[in-house]
């Protein structure tokens, strides 16, 4: 059986994006405005704030400085990053535990439409 498309609800999006600001894609791009916890209903840290698909979680820019600048990295890149990923490259990814290197390729094929880093 073959997975044609994932729904992730908010919560999942932002476990992605922290996993991927914290261990999947800094080789390759930094945030100018990285920050998390204002991003749950409390302090529990449990479950995500109710996002829009184009609010911005970070800003991105490359690491060299010299590729890219002024990224959005919002709820509907991950989610069309995550579905990319299980499309073209299914190896990459456990659906049930993402892990930073599957974060990694989902904000890159989200923001890119493939995987240009690594």
């Amino acid at each position: 059986m073959k997975i044609s498309a994932v729904e992730l609800d908010d919560t999942d999006v932002v476990e992605i994006f922290i996993t991927a600001m914290e261990g999947g894609i800094g080789y390759w791009a930094v945030a100018d405005n990285y920050k998390w916890m204002h991003l749950y209903n409390d302090d529990t840290y449990r479950t995500a704030i109710s996002l829009g698909d184009d609010y911005v979680l970070a800003v991105l820019s490359d690491t060299e400085g010299d590729d890219f600048k002024d990224l959005k990295l919002t709820p509907f890149v991950i989610r069309r990053g995550v579905n990319w990923v299980m499309h073209h490259r299914p190896d990459l990814i456990n659906i049930n535990d993402i892990d930073a290197t599957a974060a990694d390729a989902i904000v890159q094929a989200g923001l890119f439409d493939e995987i240009v880093y690594g």
